[in-house]
């Protein structure tokens, strides 16, 4: 086809030609407005064809709902393979043990590690303490039953092969019983229960396993994929590049060939910045499966943000300014899409020589972090218009609320951003924050409350709403949790006990992992000496030598790790950190507050932004260097750039960009890439 055909034209000849489409939008393309116009164009010319129309929320849901009507199958991924397959009680299972059984060890090789037989000792312990902290919990959850301490790897290096084959043997034997008990239960009760958890001993499977069950249904079972075809015509899939492969590979590789129901994809590549998400479908372009279709328009940015994203993107795909059309029939004027992109940087401070001491190396960040403030001081110079994007820090931390969260975590994790979602995920904290908001929704969400979500919840728990004073009981439930200094798990103790969350699997496991630990590390004489040391200022192994002169590197890392996880642990159970701060940190996550972050930054158009182009000592996930400089790994550096585009991409009018250099090599290869950029000196 020629390219310059209008993109619905070719949306056209793919529907009648009943051929597989993506369509590749940049941000602001008006990708949803297209899927619309398609679903108009479809009851119109194939009224008969019956249509399902798949998204992520249920708050994309409802927006494509208010958009097209109710005429369509309009619902989560989540929603409509759970309507799919829900039905199948035997097929489900059949396949359920798939979800619970674990996986055996396999040891790498010396390749895997490029040759580095220190690396692979390290890498390899690594791998084997991860499948058994799995084996521990499903032990644990299974029976009931608490599995010895971890090997450590100063044993483990002695005999790898025998520790995995001693490890792979409990597998088997807990694999077998996990079998066992699933034979015994009867199919009835397999079913999603809608949180985010699997459960065992309910047989029933959360968010991330109804993605997998249904992928391994479909795999075992042709005709349920025949029933699906038979049901619609035509499925189409809205930001598809946050669709789990998996799922991906359902509708394209699962359902039968002949009579195939036509699958449209609408989304965008650069914009994935998901890890979960397939991202990109080009292999599916390249293997003729998927016709793939440009859609240039932009009808968010001005012509000047426009012109600045273009040059971030890694396709063929280049944007032009789409003017929009007005309420009273005319169009805007191309002057009223004018704006201005200005790049300012500065230098770093420079990083002493050697090996810091804790208290050197905070100095060091500190300096850092003030020069970063005083550039984005400079470049905004005076105007508070700007939203700022930047990766989560303290300084952030403290403006949305969640400081003492954010230390917590920080003092442990490097990357706290994913350990916060984790922890918070496993102790429930995530879904009590979701009906907290849905119930009482923060000033900044432009959400209303969703009273369906609470009651929905609490119908699980066998709690009906028929009353005046069944409603002033759900009030008081949530009064005891959102006006109440309890702490974080206090909160949580609360929910449970009033009836408003159920204990999941996961949360039950996490506290007897917890309460495993801590009952080990108490009994270790060892540890217990090591410890007073530590925190009397003995802080490195240098320090710590004279006292414990046999201690390696090794050894006093791994120690270190213990007394900073028996830290975290005493931490997030105490008076800490406050309930509030979660339900903070979690409308900051969602953007229900003045505050950006760049790692959850896609949604609407903001009309002034400020790309704080900076890593926060995030060294191991991030590095914006790798945007503009040669030698790094292509897979880092595009997940930088990706993110990048996303956070400049909200840009309505104005765009600034900030960004510390460490040297003149730098400055060379920043300057190669960005045109004119404002060079600021600095007074710190």
């Amino acid at each position: 086809m020629d390219s310059k055909v209008d993109p619905f034209g070719k949306i056209k000849d793919c529907i009648s030609n009943n051929k597989n489409f993506v369509l590749q939008g940049g941000a602001g393309s008006g990708k949803t407005e297209f899927l619309k116009r398609t679903l108009e164009y479809l009851s119109t010319t194939y009224p008969s064809k019956k249509i399902a129309c798949i998204t992520h929320t249920n708050l994309a849901v409802d927006e494509i709902k208010s958009r097209v009507g109710e005429g369509y199958t309009i619902s989560t991924i989540h929603s409509f393979l759970n309507d799919t397959i829900k039905y199948y009680k035997k097929n489900l299972h059949a396949c359920i043990y798939d979800l619970f059984k674990l996986d055996s060890i396999e040891r790498g090789s010396l390749g895997d590690y490029e040759d580095d037989e220190k690396e692979m000792k390290a890498g390899e312990h690594k791998k084997y303490k991860k499948i058994y902290e799995k084996y521990a919990s499903s032990l644990y959850s299974v029976k009931g039953e608490r599995a010895e301490k971890v090997t450590g790897k100063r044993d483990y290096d002695k005999d790898p092969e025998g520790y995995n084959s001693q490890l792979n043997g409990m597998i088997t034997a807990l694999n077998s019983e996990i079998k066992k008990k699933i034979d015994d239960k009867e199919c009835d009760g397999v079913r999603y229960n809608d949180t985010r958890f699997n459960s065992f001993q309910d047989l029933t499977f959360g968010h991330d396993g109804l993605l997998d069950i249904s992928s391994i249904v479909f795999s075992k079972y042709p005709t349920i994929a025949k029933i699906l075809q038979d049901k619609f015509d035509c499925i189409f899939i809205d930001e598809y590049q946050d669709t789990n492969e998996k799922i991906v590979d359902i509708f394209l590789n699962k359902l039968p060939f002949q009579k195939r129901i036509l699958i449209g994809f609408f989304g965008d590549s650069m914009q994935s910045i998901y890890s979960d998400g397939i991202g990109n479908v080009g292999h599916y372009v390249k293997g003729k499966v998927l016709e793939k279709i440009d859609k240039e328009d932009n009808y968010r940015c001005s012509q000047q943000v426009v012109d600045f994203i273009n040059s971030l993107r890694d396709d063929s795909l280049e944007q032009k300014v789409a003017l929009k059309r007005l309420e009273d029939g005319t169009y805007e004027a191309l002057d009223k899409r004018q704006g201005t992109v200005e790049i300012y940087y500065s230098f770093a401070p420079e990083k002493p020589k050697g090996r810091l001491s804790p208290e050197e190396n905070q100095e060091y960040k500190a300096a850092h972090i003030k020069a970063v403030d005083e550039l984005v001081s400079r470049a905004l110079n005076g105007d508070n218009s700007y939203r700022l994007l930047k990766l989560t820090n303290k300084s952030i931390a403290s403006d949305a609320g969640f400081e003492n969260l954010y230390e917590i975590f920080n003092a442990r994790f490097t990357d706290n951003k994913e350990a916060i979602e984790n922890n918070l995920s496993s102790l429930q904290l995530i879904e009590l924050c979701e009906l907290c908001i849905a119930f009482s929704p923060s000033e900044f969400s432009d959400l209303s409350p969703n009273y369906n979500l609470v009651i929905s919840q609490l119908k699980k728990q066998k709690f009906e709403i028929r009353s005046i004073g069944d409603k002033a009981r759900v009030k008081y439930m949530f009064d005891t949790i959102l006006s109440s200094d309890l702490s974080l798990h206090e909160a949580i103790q609360k929910a449970i006990e009033i009836k408003l969350l159920k204990a999941s699997e996961k949360y039950l496991g996490y506290l007897e992992r917890r309460s495993s630990f801590l009952d080990g590390v108490l009994k270790d004489p060892d540890y217990i000496k090591f410890k007073g040391l530590y925190q009397d200022g003995k802080n490195t192994l240098a320090r710590i030598r004279d006292d414990l002169p046999s201690l390696n590197q090794y050894e006093f890392d791994e120690l270190d790790k213990k007394v900073k996880k028996e830290i975290f642990f005493h931490d997030l159970f105490s008076k800490k950190i406050p309930f509030q701060e979660v339900l903070n940190y979690y409308n900051y996550s969602n953007e229900f507050t003045q505050y950006i972050t760049m790692h959850k930054t896609k949604g609407s158009g903001i009309e002034n932004v400020l790309v704080v182009l900076d890593e926060y000592f995030w060294h191991n996930e991030y590095n914006f260097r790798s945007i503009y400089s040669d030698g790094f790994d292509a897979t880092k550096k595009w997940k930088n750039q990706k993110l990048f585009y996303v956070a400049c991409s909200r840009a309505i009018k104005n765009l600034k960009v900030v960004r510390l250099l460490s040297d003149a090599d730098e400055e060379k290869d920043f300057t190669s890439m960005f045109q004119d950029p404002i060079y600021i000196a600095l007074n710190s």
